[in-house]
């Protein structure tokens, strides 16, 4: 009897975790670049039975988010398969889609947490004669302004961007032995932003069906309970 309970109650654990993923992407539905959680469930050994082991995994969806015009004229969308401005952190070189930057009081372009975001030459800097307005960033994701070279952004592929950790915030790094390369099909788009791929409708349905199969589990171990008292009951007579 101990293995059915065991089964149901780590599965009642990997809905936990789902659950926790589905909240945490309806939280973050307007977060520029945000990628999407996705839960599933497997069972290791014969489904028929009760001895396979039940395995929960939470994995991210890379997939393009649309794209938003904000006329803002620093904030960059990226279009192309996991491809990632790369910003500068203490830690190292993280990873984002999240291409809403500013410039900081050295003129120095920035993401919203203040970390220098990376240009193929070093910073991105925009001199103190150009404002903002008359920044234009091209295509390709070079940088020009008042009739100056300003460098251009470093965007980087991934062959397999599932192997990419969260890093806080909607930034990601790589693991070690995972070396990205530089993007050869990247598009940036000047005055968007790319929106989080999260469709809140969807989430909803699904943050339901979680829900019930929840109450499901509990309906199961409190059966399975009352099944062991009764069992207790009759061997003591």
């Amino acid at each position: 009897m101990g293995i059915p309970i065991n089964a149901t109650g780590t599965n009642a654990a990997g809905l936990t975790r789902h659950y926790r993923a589905i909240t945490h992407n309806l939280a973050n539905a307007n977060t520029a670049g945000f990628k999407r959680q996705i839960g599933s469930m497997s069972q290791t050994g014969d489904s028929d039975s009760s001895t396979g082991e039940l395995q929960d995994h939470v994995t991210i969806d890379f997939g393009q988010g649309r794209l938003v015009r904000t006329g803002r004229p620093l904030d960059c969308a990226l279009e192309g398969k996991n491809c990632f401005f790369v910003i500068e952190s203490p830690q190292g070189p993280v990873y984002t889609r999240n291409g809403v930057f500013r410039a900081n009081s050295k003129g120095q372009l920035v993401d919203g947490g203040g970390r220098l975001v990376a240009g193929r030459n070093g910073p991105l800097v925009i001199p103190p004669n150009v404002g903002a307005n008359a920044v234009n960033v091209a295509r390709d994701g070079s940088i020009s302004g008042g009739g100056q070279n300003m460098g251009a952004f470093r965007i980087v592929e991934f062959e397999d961007a599932s192997k990419l950790i969260p890093a806080g915030g909607v930034s990601f790094k790589a693991p070690d032995g995972v070396e990205p390369t530089n993007a050869s099909e990247a598009t940036v788009y000047q005055h968007f932003q790319e929106a989080s791929n999260v469709v809140a409708v969807e989430e909803l349905v699904d943050l339901i069906t979680l829900s019930r199969l929840y109450e499901a589990n509990f309906k199961t171990i409190g059966a399975q309970d009352d099944r062991m008292k009764s069992i207790i009951q009759v061997a003591m007579g």
